[in-house]
């Protein structure tokens, strides 16, 4: 069967075990036969997912809280990271001196951006530093955000460390690391496949052999590493280069081949998104989203 999944922005290392399965034949094996698409907004896929235009998509948890539809269907998070805001060490100064900072990010609207400076708030709060908003604006650039910080921007908010952070030691740039561990907040820095309910219901067995095919997909690239490397480079024509094989390295340990559409996974992130008054969506609501 013909089944087409919408990547999140742009084809990179985190679609893995799309790219392998596919290569490998491990779709094939599961009479699938799978296209990726790459949208032109980061969320033109929910979109096509919930309009039935195709059959899965991948985006950040955060999405299925901000965008929540009582027709999406997380089938859990196959991919995680460290991430949150990259912020230079040499802006520390601005902010604790009360200056205004930059922040680059790929997508600034209300929601995203009380995330962004919540997560900058608290780090902060730590060392007994108050931010005010009016300190911190968010400017949509795209994902480059070593490139953005490099010519003048303090911070970069979205951030997965297995690229934006190896890409700034690749860079020597001084940075600090504001992610769930060390400023206190529910770690949303993964990617969850996502499908239509009423595709789901009627298709479930081919939504079985999906799932166990992205597994399958994990499972060859926890064993076989460098082959996985050689099918990211052959599928994406992208020039081989040290930067991107020390980020393909760093993402093939965020994988999960154990991944499940589980409510109690992801519930602390809803209820961190209520604390900070950016939802009222109730938790039995959200567990329709799941499957368990």
């Amino acid at each position: 069967m013909k089944l087409k999944l919408a990547i999140e922005w742009f084809l990179n290392p985190d679609h893995l075990p799309f790219i392998v399965g596919m290569s490998e034949g491990i779709f094939k094996k599961y009479d699938i036969e799978l296209e990726l698409i790459v949208p032109d907004e980061h969320y033109d896929g929910l979109d096509e997912l919930l309009d039935g235009n195709i059959e899965f998509a991948t985006n950040e948890p955060l999405h299925l809280i901000e965008q929540f539809d009582k027709r999406f269907l997380s089938l859990g998070s196959y991919f995680e990271t460290k991430g949150g805001v990259l912020f230079k060490k040499d802006s520390y100064e601005k902010v604790k001196n009360g200056e205004n900072i930059t922040v680059t990010t790929p997508v600034s609207n209300a929601i995203t951006n009380t995330i962004g400076f919540e997560i900058i708030r608290r780090y902060f709060a730590k060392d007994g530093i108050t931010v005010t908003e009016d300190q911190v604006t968010f400017e949509p650039n795209g994902f480059e955000h070593i490139k953005h910080m490099k010519e003048g921007a303090d911070a970069g908010w979205l951030y997965f460390y297995n690229f934006e952070g190896v890409e700034a030691q690749h860079e020597g740039l001084d940075v600090l690391y504001l992610d769930a561990k060390n400023t206190g907040f529910a770690n949303f820095s993964a990617l969850d496949i996502f499908v239509n309910k009423e595709f789901y219901t009627s298709n479930t067995d081919i939504c079985h052999n999906f799932d166990k095919a992205v597994k399958e997909s994990i499972i060859f690239m926890d064993e076989n590493p460098d082959k996985a490397m050689e099918y990211y480079y052959a599928y994406t024509k992208e020039e081989k280069s040290a930067l991107m094989d020390d980020i393909l390295k760093a993402t093939l340990e965020c994988f999960d081949a154990t991944f499940t559409s589980d409510y109690e996974r992801s519930l602390p992130i809803l209820q961190f998104f209520r604390e900070i008054g950016i939802t009222s969506l109730d938790d039995t609501t959200f567990k329709t989203a799941f499957l368990n």
